[in-house]
């Protein structure tokens, strides 16, 4: 097996998009100004968005928050208050303060480029509290129960189950999909949720990265082969007895047909030797494609050309070679 331990490492960290929830302060450069739905972060992090301000300025009360979404509600009974509603006030509130380019609104959720953060996205997702979970929007303009705490424990105990692979997987597994589906849903979560799934089936293992992600790619293609065949419903984890419900357009065939191509390639890549990791990253680059710079998200290993080749050593000479060996003497 190709010995790619940096080069998976350096892919985890050069993925497409950066992308945080409410109550996530990333690091990003000074400046900017500060205003409503904005706080100062510490030394090095600019003007981020404070959930409790933002919320506050929809003007649903009481103003209330999770790690990953916001929450709102108002004096506006639970049958009354619709997703557009909601998603109305936090897009107003977000042009108000960011500028009209800056924010994005989509069926279910609100889209902010934050000025002055190295392309930094935020996804504001509308939650109300629903006894034990919550609910946000359905793309039907209704709402849907959902337990993002429950899922956030349920991914740290699999990364500790998996030797801390998993968690970097998903990643991986999600610049995957977005290089092989682009727009063509299903989506990243529904990626990371077949990975939940294939795990909890005893699909995926490995102890190095490499190997994890062969089995993992192996494991998301089997479930999505599944979905798109037999009509298999993926359960949800984090509520007993429920399944996960998925856009009506989600081209599972699709899915299929390119996790299983790219499951081939990355098991391919896995099996190499040393010899040949100039090849097996070019089958990985193939898989993770590239991020908004345009560069390659697995990087080549030193040593190889971009096809993969073995850059010719100038120093290694035969007998009769009429090539000359440069060197740092002149004559004249």
């Amino acid at each position: 097996m190709a010995d790619l331990t940096s080069q998976f490492a350096t892919a985890q960290s050069e993925h497409r998009t950066q992308q945080v929830r409410l109550g996530h302060r990333p690091r990003g450069p000074r400046g900017g100004r500060q205003g409503a739905g904005c706080r100062r972060g510490p030394q090095g992090v600019g003007d981020q968005p404070d959930p409790d301000r933002l919320v506050r300025a929809t003007g649903f009360n009481p103003p209330a928050y999770t790690t990953s979404t916001c929450s709102a509600d108002s004096t506006t009974t639970r049958q009354e208050l619709l997703p557009a509603d909601v998603l109305d006030r936090v897009y107003d509130v977000l042009v108000k303060e960011y500028g009209k380019k800056n924010v994005t609104r989509y069926d279910r959720s609100v889209t902010l480029l934050v000025p002055d953060a190295d392309g930094l996205f935020i996804d504001v997702v509308p939650a109300r509290k629903a006894g034990a979970v919550w609910e946000i929007p359905t793309k039907d303009e209704g709402w849907v129960e959902t337990n993002p705490v429950k899922m956030t424990e349920l991914k740290e105990d699999k990364n500790a189950e998996y030797d801390e692979l998993y968690v970097p997987c998903v990643k991986l597994l999600r610049q995957a999909r977005r290089n092989l589906l682009g727009k063509t849903k299903p989506g990243g979560f529904t990626v990371e949720m077949a990975l939940y799934t294939a795990c909890e089936e005893g699909l995926v293992s490995g102890e190095t990265m490499a190997e994890f992600f062969a089995s993992a790619m192996e494991g998301v293609a089997d479930v999505f082969r599944r979905i798109a065949d037999d009509d298999f419903e993926m359960p949800d984890p984090s509520m007993d007895g429920k399944v996960l419900d998925f856009d009506e357009d989600a081209d599972f065939d699709t899915a299929r047909d390119k996790f299983t191509t790219a499951a081939a390639d990355a098991r391919t890549a896995c099996d190499m030797g040393d010899d040949e990791a100039g090849k097996a990253a070019v089958l990985l680059q193939g898989i993770l494609g590239s991020n908004d710079d345009f560069t390659n998200v697995f990087p080549m290993p030193s040593g190889y050309d971009k096809d993969g080749n073995k850059k010719s050593d100038s120093k290694s000479r035969t007998s009769g070679d009429k090539r000359t060996t440069a060197g740092d003497l002149r004559f004249g």
